[in-house]
């Protein structure tokens, strides 16, 4: 059903939205020439929406604000004379003409105020509403013989504390008078006003539940017309993501956040289904997104940084296009997403089905609905690992626990707090039978329900017992090792995050904790600077145990890398890792800007070098400026490559390159990074 999704990679998303305020709807909407724009910059499918946030339906419908084209009908067909495929765009939960006529299907607070995101209501997944939209879905699909169909503004993931933006939260409780019958009816109590924990965390599945149920109708609805219809929606597969319905992994994220974008597309490539990661073609208006319905395209090596990250996953990269109001769309949009989309094209054979080639397996499993209020933390520590790995060209999966972890050297596990049982145990197996883990703050210190338990799951594997939370907002972190003092700093690292307290039980102290003098308070401040460290206050810190066959470090903190307050954590965390991987598949002379991703392909390798110095916002590339690496020295461990022998390196499609074997390890020099270079050895 949704195969050819992943084995095509030029896909744009059209933000078709014309309100009723705006000059000459449609007016110069040209179908043709449109799609012919299309192919000449070889785009292969077109996310269209055919409803808008303001309710606005593109196509002939009998419920919802009518526009006075039909673009989905008139557009369809020069599509498909073209092979271009269609997925039809819905926003279900904002609609505000709907939400205008029937104000009781808002979703509200306990006092009866709407949630409003900004200028756009959100409606009750518990109202009528649902079955508004389904009659609109319906009509579409029985009419329109489009490729698939993307819904948006569904409410999903519980509205925890986290840095990682991916997913709209729900929520929580939803106080309309349809949510506030239909908990009553199943559960014969009251909605609470003040939900308890225990309450609050009934109520959440409710409304997951109520989500699940909605989707599934959704779903029924256009199979019962599309059978092979290709069915997503926004934020599907996402950590997050409670319900995880989907056909194919979507996922906001944008520039210049490239590492962020880069997490997304590790955490899809895993996950079994194609992907994408969608990313607006305008220049941003927030600090995480938007320029969704801008018209100042982006430069061009920030939109090639973007699709570059994304394909060198096996993923797409989907670009958010706004024509005007009235319909006519800029021909040097099309001019700028050629330039990116020809030269992918050319790389295709290179990009289906990759198989990462790595040493380290980063355990991110989040558990968005049994253990809704933990999913955040999850993420932002397993970002934070992921952020320090690519500085330092380590190679890694981010994997579940499912999955068999004999083949990883390395195993990370970043403040995952919710593990079940059979985790737990396969955890314990691995480092048993020789395996080395490096785990951080309260992993595995709740189950899967998200219950807390007395003691780590894993305090065995840990070397150390779980006393109480160290009961300070920061603290000090002293190195003691000579080698971890010499490739981090021998400085005290503050760490901003709440550390736990821990008893040793076999662990050997290889970095301290040192408590500060005091609290954050404006008596107590060094001038704008926190309490210095209480040398007599000492806890442990970093911890190593010996267990079976394997190693484990402990960090009794979460760790966290975004920005310049935590550089020295960063450092510390890529050298945790990279001590723990004796023999590394890849190594390189590449500066910590460029991304490389190794892949296996059948029986070929594939590695792509991307350059995220071309991103840079602060210091952005134009023709003129672009900054391109030369000489890049790269080798590869043969010992952990399923290659008999190598016959050809190649810079896809078909550059040659200079090759040597030494010492077990095929060595290569790549003579120039501009934006994207995808090296083959065969």
């Amino acid at each position: 059903m949704s195969k050819w999704f992943g084995q095509t990679f030029r896909k744009l998303h059209k933000l078709y939205v014309s309100p009723q305020w705006a000059n000459d709807q449609g007016a110069r909407f040209d179908p043709a020439q449109y799609a012919e724009s299309l192919e000449a910059a070889a785009v292969d499918c077109l996310e269209l929406y055919c409803k808008d946030h303001h309710g606005a339906c593109y196509y002939p419908c009998s419920l919802g604000l009518p526009h006075p084209r039909n673009i989905l009908g008139e557009l369809l067909p020069e599509l498909q004379k073209r092979d271009i495929r269609l997925i039809a765009y819905i926003s279900v939960c904002f609609d505000n003409y709907a939400l205008g006529i029937h104000p009781e299907w808002r979703m509200v607070n306990y006092l009866g105020d709407p949630y409003k995101l900004r200028p756009f209501y959100m409606a009750s997944i518990c109202s009528p509403y649902t079955e508004f939209v389904l009659k609109q879905i319906d009509e579409l699909a029985a009419n329109y013989a489009v490729d698939g169909f993307w819904l948006d503004i569904i409410p999903l993931a519980r509205d925890v504390q986290q840095d990682l933006w991916m997913i709209a939260p729900h929520p929580i409780p939803d106080y309309s008078l349809y949510a506030q019958k239909i908990y009553e009816a199943e559960t014969g109590e009251k909605l609470p006003v003040n939900p308890t924990e225990a309450e609050a965390d009934h109520i959440f599945e409710f409304m997951t539940a109520k989500v699940d149920d909605f989707l599934n109708q959704a779903y029924a609805v256009i199979r019962g017309h599309l059978p092979d219809a290709v069915i997503t929606y926004n934020a599907a597969g996402a950590p997050g993501d409670p319900i995880d319905s989907a056909d194919l992994i979507s996922i906001e994220g944008h520039a210049p956040e490239y590492a962020r974008q880069s997490f997304n597309a590790r955490w899809a490539k895993t996950r079994g289904k194609p992907f994408e990661i969608l990313t607006a073609g305008a220049l941003p208006r927030m600090e995480l997104g938007g320029g969704w319905n801008g018209f100042d395209q982006k430069p061009l090596a920030f939109l090639g940084v973007e699709n570059a990250i994304a394909l060198a996953h096996g993923g797409s990269m989907v670009f958010g296009q706004a024509p005007f109001a009235n319909g006519a769309t800029d021909p040097a949009q099309f001019a700028g997403l050629a330039q990116v989309f020809q030269p992918a094209r050319a790389l295709e054979d290179w990009l289906t089905e990759p198989t990462g080639v790595s040493d380290i397996g980063l355990i991110m499993a989040p558990k968005p609905r049994s253990a809704s209020k933990l999913w955040g933390s999850a993420l932002d520590g397993a970002e934070a690992f992921h952020d320090a790995l690519i500085d330092e060209h380590l190679q890694y999966d981010i994997i579940q626990l499912d999955r068999d972890l004999a083949g990883y050297e390395l195993i990370i596990l970043p403040d995952q707090a919710a593990l079940s049982e059979a985790e737990l145990s396969a955890l314990r197996g691995y480092a048993r039978g020789g395996g080395k883990l490096l785990a951080s703050g309260c992993s595995s210190l709740w189950d899967e329900n998200g219950e807390r338990r007395a003691d780590f799951g894993l305090a065995e594997v840990f070397g150390v017992t779980y006393q109480r939370a160290a009961g300070c907002e920061f603290l000090y972190l002293r190195l003691l090792e000579t080698n971890l003092k010499t490739q981090v700093t021998a400085l005290p690292i503050l760490i901003d995050q709440i550390p736990l307290q821990v008893e040793l039980r076999g662990a050997e102290v290889i970095g301290e904790f040192l408590l500060p003098e005091s609290g954050r308070s404006e008596a107590t401040t060094i001038l704008w600077g926190d309490a210095a460290p209480d040398e007599s206050s000492v806890l442990p810190g970093i911890v190593r145990h010996q267990y079976g066959e394997g190693a484990c470090v402990y960090v009794a903190a979460p760790l966290r890398s975004r920005g310049m307050p935590n550089a020295w954590v960063k450092r510390l965390m890529a050298v945790l890792a990279a001590d723990l991987v004796a023999q590394p598949v890849l190594t390189t002379d590449a500066p910590p800007g460029v991304e490389l991703v190794l892949n296996q392909q059948e029986r070929r390798y594939v590695l792509h070098l991307i350059n995220r110095y071309r991103g840079m916002v602060d210091a952005p590339s134009f023709k003129s400026n672009s900054p391109s690496l030369r000489d890049i020295e790269i080798a590869l461990d043969l010992s952990k490559l399923q290659l008999d022998n190598v016959s050809r390196v190649y810079l896809a499609p078909d550059t040659s390159l200079d090759f040597s074997l030494q010492d077990g390890r095929l060595k290569m020099t790549l003579p120039v990074l501009d934006s994207h270079a995808v090296l083959v050895v065969e």
